[in-house]
């Protein structure tokens, strides 16, 4: 029997690794494993039993007075509900397979410089699908990202050879957070994700997004080059809790910089929102940030050490 880890249960089930917790914890419902490093692990039969839960909670079902019941039972109510039998297949358990980080970061490399982007493709839905989003972000694509930067710059790569990988790098993250959009959340906090206007750069907003998969936060992917004034609707109508601006250049932005933009945003802003920032700034901007006491994440590693403490 395979065993997961609870990011990776919460993808396959559905659940929200915050509610998995919330439902083992207060409910019993499900009693994992523990690893050598105490973490937990999950059974197919638990990650099935999750779906099931999640499923009948959304027809209305009380989860106090379900969860303790068998997954037989669960099945059973489910099919007087809606009157049809239980789809065993809803739940399809991936065979994984090992992934070498450097021999995937090779292939990925020679797909490049041949153009073979179907390769390239393949090579990416199999990392996607074996391993889980934080060590597709910080093993696979922060590598990857600073690898493509330098052969672009020693020209050894081409800029449209660095833009068919985003394009790519866009479309696979992107069917993760889409995922992840289906999930049921417990906590009510919601995080934007966006970068300034004039920005374009969007890898490292997305590879932040898969960070926030892996730990189970809800929140919505806005793409790039946002206005302010944009931005600070969207969380007004929203009631976003936090907004997280990523920045790929130096200290600004095409139009303002950094600071001045976060002082624009937080006069559009209604209500009491926290602003992150992440990514590439002087001293002299990340003083302005500390002094607007705006923690600031200056690698992808920083903002994962954030989100483990969250």
């Amino acid at each position: 029997m395979q065993y997961f880890n609870i990011q990776v249960a919460s993808q396959l089930s559905g659940v929200a690794s915050a509610t998995i917790r919330a439902w083992e914890k207060r409910y019993h419902a499900v009693h994992p494993e523990r690893g050598d490093n105490k973490h937990r692990l999950y059974s197919e039969k638990d990650i099935e039993k999750l779906s099931v839960l999640s499923r009948l909670t959304e027809l209305g079902q009380s989860i106090g007075k379900i969860a303790p019941l068998d997954i037989e039972t669960l099945k059973e109510i489910y099919s007087t509900l809606l009157h049809k039998p239980y789809d065993d297949k809803a739940i399809v358990i991936p065979a994984t397979e090992k992934i070498n980080v450097q021999e995937v970061l090779n292939n990925f490399h020679l797909s490049i410089a041949a153009y073979k982007l179907d390769i390239l493709s393949h090579e990416f839905e199999k990392t996607r699908e074996n391993l889980d989003p934080r060590a597709l972000c910080l093993d696979i694509l922060v590598p990857l990202f600073h690898q493509i930067g330098q052969k672009v710059d020693s020209g050894e790569f081409s800029v449209a050879q660095e833009h068919a990988v985003s394009a790519i790098t866009r479309f696979h993250i992107g069917l993760v957070i889409s995922r992840h959009y289906q999930k049921n959340f417990q906590r009510s906090d919601l995080l934007l994700i966006s970068t300034p206007d004039g920005e374009m750069h969007e890898i490292g907003i997305l590879a932040a997004a898969l960070l926030c998969v892996h730990y189970g936060i809800k929140f919505i992917f806005l793409g790039a080059n946002l206005p302010a004034a944009a931005l600070a609707e969207a969380a007004n109508a929203l009631n976003a809790t936090s907004i997280l601006i990523g920045v790929s250049r130096q200290d600004q932005t095409q139009t303002q910089s950094v600071s001045d933009y976060v002082t624009n945003l937080e006069g559009f802003l209604k209500k009491k929102t926290q602003i992150w920032v992440g990514g590439n700034l002087k001293p002299a901007s990340k003083n302005e940030l500390e002094k607007k006491k705006v923690p600031f994440f200056s690698s992808l590693q920083a903002f994962d050490t954030f989100l483990q403490k969250r």
